[in-house]
């Protein structure tokens, strides 16, 4: 996923994704997709549905572009809604949405095209931008922004094409580049101890059940360049039990006749 989060986004993302306790849920896989994430790129505060993806440069094997296409669709509502956006394009793949706080209360969310989702306290106001909304059902026109009853908020949303490069391939067979949507490849970027960037086998880390050094290759996956030391576990962030309160009472809007207002 690829999404500009304000740091009490990632504090409250965590807090949710942090209680979630078993590992085969959807939500424990994106948990720990973004500990691997958070451990391999250094990231200190990332939001938990943000993808690897973001968090490296563009062009790498396995990341996403897309590009607003069609006409932008603006709401404005406290709440819960669903705002009619029209029938998406032939090329459309994703909805790029950036939702303004217009007080401080609660939370707004929505959902994104690898399944999860991207939310934001709207506590201390500013506004959340997201490149990978997930576009309506086919046939349908409305896209699902979840939020508190008491949030007020304004949405700008535009479909937008969305193409994922292949990840590569080494000579073993081994696919390396960023998680997306797909899951993710068998070497995953990694910047060694040693300051050099390289690659270094998801199952080494995501398995990992303690703090540990894991090699780092080049892309053939052989050939070792450094080390990195892996934290295991979620980023020690102090949480702010204001941003754990906003998530109780999100709420989903339920279909209905009417259009936006």
């Amino acid at each position: 996923m690829s999404i500009d989060m304000q740091p009490q986004t990632a504090l409250a993302i965590r807090a949710e994704l942090a209680a979630i306790g078993t590992r085969a849920s959807g939500l424990q896989r994106r948990q720990r997709r973004a500990r691997v994430t958070a451990a391999l790129v250094g990231v200190a505060a990332v939001g938990l549905t943000t993808s690897a993806a973001a968090l490296v440069a563009s062009g790498v094997p396995g990341s996403t572009t897309t590009a607003a296409i069609g006409a932008a669709t603006t709401a404005t509502h406290t709440g819960p809604a669903l705002v009619d956006i029209g029938k998406a394009p032939d090329r459309a793949g994703a909805v790029i949405v950036d939702i303004t706080c217009l007080n401080h209360v609660g939370m707004v969310k929505v959902s994104t095209v690898d399944g999860g989702g991207a939310g934001y306290s709207c506590r201390d106001g500013g506004s959340m931008h997201v490149t990978d909304g997930r576009t309506p059902a086919e046939g349908r026109s409305r896209f699902s922004i979840e939020a508190s009853p008491g949030t007020r908020w304004r949405a700008v949303l535009r479909y937008a094409s969305s193409v994922t490069s292949v990840w590569g391939l080494n000579a073993e067979g081994q696919t390396y580049g960023v998680e997306n949507e797909h899951g993710h490849p068998d070497l995953v970027p990694a910047t060694a101890d040693n300051g050099r960037e390289g690659w270094v086998f998801w199952n080494d880390v995501d398995l990992a059940e303690e703090t540990a050094t894991v090699d780092v290759y080049e892309s053939d996956g052989e050939t070792v360049i450094g080390h990195t030391t892996v934290i295991v576990g979620l980023p020690g962030v102090p949480l702010d039990q204001r941003y754990i309160d906003d998530l109780d009472p999100v709420r989903t809007a339920s279909p209905s006749p009417h259009g936006t207002r």
